[in-house]
């Protein structure tokens, strides 16, 4: 079992907050994430944008996709999540990168995991959209970590050596594991309903498995007992309490 895990909020404090957004990462920070999550989606205009789905209306209530309007029309959408919070949170914005970068940065998380959705990712060249995300990030330095399911976006971050990697696997399976040992990424990150049944450990590789969504603390200390080193949550207040790491009255 490792001896510490790290806890990273899965597109902020998501359980509390509309995902992706300023208010959502400050609050995973605050309630001690050790790292954060985040969706890329590419604007008409390339500019990435902090955004889960193509279609907007989830999060925003507005009916049309990220890919068909610009930056500036997409951050005077609110990214409320209406159907979940109703009015609560109007107001709270799309963030796009490099907005989400500098704030990140501030608040100095140890990690922040950059996930590079395959639905807009190819508007331009992939060496092109990687380019423009390193450059947007670029206030979090050696702290960002590009991560995909789009195996060929993994091996371009991977030819940067100041640049940590993750793949995200389609399936948990002897083809995708080998496909992951060519790749080497330094994480490889996995959705918990993949995952094999049972409490043997995950297959064993030059990466540190990342599991997500992890919603408590008896599916966290399955997955500690099977070799995993860092859980992906949207409660992260929650998951600390639960394992004992919150210390605060």
């Amino acid at each position: 079992m490792p001896e510490r895990c790290t806890l990273i909020a899965h597109r902020g404090y998501a359980r509390h907050y509309p995902e992706n957004t300023l208010l959502s990462f400050s609050a995973a920070v605050k309630a001690g994430a050790d790292a954060v999550e985040l969706d890329l989606q590419f604007a008409a205009d390339g500019t990435p944008m902090v955004l889960h789905d193509r279609e907007l209306y989830r999060t925003t209530g507005h009916r049309a996709r990220v890919d068909d309007l610009d930056a500036d029309q997409l951050t005077m959408l609110n990214a409320h999540e209406p159907l979940r919070f109703g009015d609560r949170f109007r107001g709270e914005p799309i963030p796009t990168l490099a907005q989400a970068s500098r704030l990140l940065a501030d608040l100095r998380a140890e990690r922040v995991f950059l996930e590079i959705k395959p639905d807009t990712a190819d508007r331009a060249p992939l060496p092109a959209t990687l380019a423009r995300v390193l450059a947007d990030s670029e206030p979090l330095g050696g702290r960002r970590v590009i991560i995909s399911y789009m195996h060929t976006m993994v091996e371009l971050a991977a030819s940067r050596p100041d640049i940590e990697t993750g793949w995200v696997l389609p399936v948990y399976d002897g083809d995708h594991l080998e496909r992951a040992r060519g790749l080497s990424p330094d994480y490889l990150l996995c959705d918990l309903a993949r995952l094999p049944a049972g409490r043997a450990a995950l297959a064993a590789g030059c990466w540190q498995w990342t599991v997500y969504e992890v919603a408590n603390a008896d599916q966290a200390r399955t997955l500690l007992q099977r070799d995993v080193t860092h859980l992906e949550t949207m409660a992260i207040g929650e998951l600390r309490r639960e394992l004992g790491l919150d210390t605060s009255p």
